[in-house]
């Protein structure tokens, strides 16, 4: 009933809203330790238009946490959930661009690049649509590789915590608990190497960064959670070693809340 009612004309609209309210609700009954945004400022001052990613089980939070000021664009199916999420995240000032990893990803993947060039962000969820859960897809690498801009992990927890049915089991804060936000080290991805024969060495570096963005999410969510003491209640991917130094190097997750 309640996907029937999403489907027609104008319900996702409705529905949108109906969840922005919720989370706003919620995120303001919430203690946010916000003791740090100076990383992020400059961050974002000397990088205009970045790449920011972060598991879906986090996702419920992140158009709150995320500082309006600054231009973000989200990446959305165009199906009825897909609409009625991009009515949700307008109410926070974040915009939509139209496509998936799955569909009309050509037209996802333009559509971020433009964005980055106009100096906007673009938000991703490198384990999304489907999952599996904190199993980076390459998509972000690709991206990051293609127009040259930074990858940015974020993370977020908070001292007590819904989890949502679903393949991500989506964490929900609860009220009045306290929470925290963190930054991860920046991801520079090279330009793509050409010709040469080394189609397989380029293949291998896209396949090292994106090991270095799902270690560098697994270990921030994890940290997130021992600062708030959340327990966690799914089990993790095995994470690998980056094996690029110049990525790696000082991959320490750093406090922005």
């Amino acid at each position: 009933m309640i996907k029937a009612a999403i489907r027609s004309r104008g319900g996702h609209v409705v529905f949108g809203y109906l969840v922005a309210v919720l989370i706003a609700l919620l995120m303001t009954g919430i203690r946010w330790r916000r003791a740090d945004r100076r990383a992020l400022d400059d961050f974002m001052a000397a990088n205009p238009g970045i790449i920011i990613v972060f598991w879906h089980e986090r996702l419920f939070a992140m158009p709150f946490l995320w500082p309006s000021r600054r231009p973000l664009r989200a990446l959305q199916s165009t199906h009825a959930d897909g609409r009625m999420m991009a009515a949700c995240i307008r109410r926070f000032g974040v915009g939509t661009i139209w496509g998936s990893s799955s569909r009309a990803a050509l037209s996802g993947l333009r559509g971020m690049l433009r964005a980055l060039e106009e100096g906007s962000s673009v938000a991703i969820t490198p384990d999304g649509p489907r999952g599996p859960a904190r199993v980076a897809a390459r998509g972000t690498v690709a991206l990051a590789r293609l127009s040259g801009r930074p990858i940015l992990p974020l993370s977020w927890s908070a001292s007590g915590c819904w989890r949502a049915g679903g393949w991500d089991r989506m964490m929900i804060p609860k009220p009045f608990s306290r929470g925290r936000l963190l930054m991860g080290a920046p991801i520079h991805v090279p330009p793509a190497i050409r010709g040469g024969g080394r189609d397989r060495q380029a293949h291998d570096e896209l396949e090292r960064y994106r090991r270095l963005v799902e270690t560098s999410l697994t270990e921030l969510g994890a940290r997130a959670d021992a600062l708030c003491a959340t327990p966690r209640t799914a089990p993790d991917p095995p994470a690998e070693e980056a094996t690029s130094p110049a990525a790696s190097r000082n991959h320490r997750s750093k406090p922005l809340s």
